[in-house]
């Protein structure tokens, strides 16, 4: 089975937003995978993903961004990558090779396993996210169901 590895892009797991200007904006743009965004360990970790997994609203933000600034490192591995989106509002998907996921989530990500926050939420739950990592590979941290 697969491992399901959370990247989680400027916001806590908690829901706490890097909102231009706060602490929490320079600590995120501190990090070496927004400071350094073409450093070769963090290239090479999103090239090497089966699948992009998000919800519909990040989905929106880095489709746009991907598309438009086809200059920025991610926009190729990205854009060539396999992307599950899990939406039950999305009808359409317009950035290649991405899927529209609008059934049970944790149904879906066992499918993907075999073969936004609320979205890893929704994964923290029933106990689906094998680690939590960040993407420049500082930090993992085991997630286990507490019981």
């Amino acid at each position: 089975m697969r491992k399901l590895i959370a990247t989680v892009f400027n916001y806590s797991l908690d829901g706490l937003l890097a909102d231009e200007g706060t602490d929490f904006w320079k600590f995120c743009f501190g990090l070496p995978e927004n400071s350094r965004p073409d450093s070769p360990a963090h290239l090479y970790f999103l090239r090497s993903a089966h699948a992009h997994v998000m919800g519909r609203t990040a989905y929106e933000g880095i489709a746009k961004g991907m598309t438009t600034a086809t200059d920025h490192p991610f926009a190729d591995i990205l854009t060539a990558g396999r992307k599950v989106v899990f939406s039950r509002t999305l009808k359409t998907a317009d950035w290649a090779n991405t899927t529209i996921a609008d059934g049970d989530t944790a149904a879906e990500i066992v499918k993907l396993r075999l073969g936004g926050v609320g979205l890893w939420r929704s994964l923290m739950r029933p106990d689906l996210v094998s680690s939590f990592a960040s993407d420049s590979g500082i930090m993992e941290l085991q997630c286990r169901r507490h019981r």
